[in-house]
């Protein structure tokens, strides 16, 4: 499944606020896991998801260590709205992971 993915970054101080910064590109999905959140650092936002993925070479350079899987892949955020199509039948379901290596 593809579906395009936010991979957050560290946050930056400019005058009196903290700045949120994120990669967002389309990649390979490799799991999703819910359930959906709307709270983003104490405050509402877009619902969206965890996905792990195999992370592409591009974005490699700016990753976390601490967000890597055991098995290699690292987790990264799906905004709903953006990929809505794809992940309702996820949403509808109410699961809380699946494994989505084998869908188109």
């Amino acid at each position: 499944m593809r579906l395009v993915v936010r991979m957050p970054l560290p946050t930056v101080k400019k005058g009196r606020r903290w700045i949120e910064n994120y990669h967002t590109f389309e990649c390979l999905v490799v799991r999703v896991r819910g359930p959906q959140h709307t709270m983003h650092g104490g405050k509402a936002s877009g619902a969206w998801i965890h996905a792990d993925v195999y992370l592409p070479e591009k974005y490699s350079v700016d990753a976390t260590a601490t967000r890597f899987n055991p098995d290699g892949t690292y987790t990264v955020e799906v905004v709903v709205a953006h990929n809505w199509k794809s992940l309702q039948p996820f949403l509808a379901s109410g699961d809380l992971e699946w494994d989505v290596r084998d869908r188109p």
